[in-house]
């Protein structure tokens, strides 16, 4: 440091005392903005994704804080292997909790639930008295079972994109289709790729993506979903200037006006409305 500021004395040898401090100070003030810019910004990927899973995980241990007490509610279930009606925990117990009391390997086989006749999240906490019924592909009507698959499908390729690469290759997802159009049968994620964006994958490039998210099987992950306030979305994705764009819109459209609702899976979380199964 002694020897900076030497050489600085000598190349302002003609600046006067007050000028050449005034100008040092600005200096290392720039200097400490940059390193905490650089801070709050991370730009790897792997961080990123770091700073993005701890907030999540913080903000849903203070949402279930404010559960001072477990009430409990009814829940009346239509199907197989026979109607019942369950006592489970309002805000905690969730569809597939629900499956794990039945005699049947309905956990399995459901992929999806209807709650209320509202499509549902199987690991979405209930939250009130409700009717249950669940669905699976091997049902007769399955168009709700295959817009959650194609949203599934969006979700997980940006997952796959964002961890395949070298960290110094940024990755930022613009968005994926809420309501894909299933009748064409194919699902898509809209991805910025920076300097790889005119990369055109070979065959074994592809299969190496898709090991990434069949990993994911093996793993037996689930998703969690989580709505948050419109800022708390902003702060999480602030690094990425397509999703800033896009939440004040996402959070206006919300039943509140200024939620949004994130899924996680693993330590990857990004925007989506849901259900996915």
């Amino acid at each position: 440091m002694s020897c900076c500021v030497l050489r600085k004395v000598r190349d302002f040898s003609n600046v006067s005392r007050q000028s050449l401090c005034r100008q040092l100070c600005t200096s290392v003030a720039k200097q400490e903005d940059a390193k905490n810019n650089a801070l709050d910004c991370p730009k790897r990927n792997s961080d990123i994704r770091t700073m993005r899973n701890q907030m999540f995980l913080e903000e849903k241990k203070r949402q279930l804080s404010l559960i001072r007490r477990v009430e409990k509610i009814k829940v009346e279930y239509t199907g197989i292997p026979e109607d019942c009606t369950l006592q489970m925990n309002k805000d905690l117990s969730t569809p597939y909790n629900c499956a794990m009391h039945m005699k049947s390997n309905i956990k399995t086989l459901a992929a999806l639930a209807l709650v209320n006749g509202e499509v549902w999240d199987m690991h979405r906490p209930l939250e009130s008295d409700c009717s249950l019924e669940f669905l699976r592909f091997r049902d007769s009507e399955p168009a709700q079972l295959n817009r959650a698959c194609w949203r599934t499908g969006s979700f997980i390729l940006g997952y796959i994109f964002d961890r395949a690469l070298k960290d110094e290759n940024r990755v930022d997802i613009l968005r994926f289709p809420n309501n894909p159009v299933v009748e064409d049968g194919y699902f898509c994620c809209d991805i910025d790729l920076g300097s790889l964006n005119s990369w055109q994958p070979l065959q074994e490039e592809l299969t190496a993506l898709s090991i990434v998210g069949t990993k994911l099987i093996k793993e037996s992950a689930t998703f969690e979903r989580l709505d948050v306030d419109q800022e708390l979305a902003l702060e999480m994705f602030k690094d990425n200037k397509y999703k800033c764009q896009q939440i004040p819109d996402v959070a206006k459209s919300s039943v509140t006006g200024s939620h949004v609702t994130l899924y996680k899976v693993n330590d990857y979380v990004d925007v989506t409305t849901g259900p996915l199964l």
